[in-house]
């Protein structure tokens, strides 16, 4: 019976916090991807090249960023990959060649939208963690005035011991 117990006390994972569950599918889905890429790569070249540059600013971002989520790098690529969306689909109805790649990325336009819109995702990785901090910290001073009001109310209603500050012990001796 004790050996029992002791083979259910194997299966049980530890509770240390040392122990974490690790992430699954991510290297299947980066090679999985990779291998696509490499045998498309013959008919789909001029999107490749065209990616490859217009994805610069996010490859900094991904070899820059310090945080072990990569929240930044995730802001940065979804915003970089929305404003480079427009010259993939250009180059796709326009035929895919080099020579219309390199017209793309030859306009000072493109490089405006491309470039801006990374410029965009890196102001949301300062700017949204700042304005969440101001509305919490307004919401909880507005929650804090409510109370005091609050607390106000009830001293008019029942006197002045219940809303004091005072140990509970002092309020119980002074009776």
């Amino acid at each position: 019976m004790a050996e029992a117990k002791d083979k259910t006390d194997d299966k049980k994972p530890a509770q240390n916090g040392k122990d974490k569950p690790k992430k699954s599918g991510g290297k299947l889905g980066f090679y999985t991807t990779l291998i696509l890429i490499i045998v498309a790569s013959p008919f789909i070249f001029p999107t490749i090249i065209l990616m490859a540059f217009g994805l610069f600013p996010t490859l900094v971002v991904l070899f820059t960023d310090t945080d072990r989520d990569k929240s930044s790098t995730a802001a940065v690529g979804a915003m970089n990959c929305a404003g480079l969306a427009p010259f993939i689909i250009d180059l796709w109805v326009k035929g895919q060649t080099v020579d219309q790649v390199f017209h793309i990325l030859g306009q000072g336009a493109s490089w405006l939208v491309i470039l801006g819109s990374a410029g965009i995702g890196q102001l949301i990785v300062y700017a949204v963690p700042q304005a969440m901090a101001l509305m919490t910290f307004a919401r909880y001073e507005a929650r804090l005035k409510i109370l005091k009001k609050n607390v106000e109310q009830m001293k008019e209603t029942w006197g002045p011991d219940v809303g004091t500050t005072r140990p509970l012990d002092q309020i119980v001796r002074m009776k």
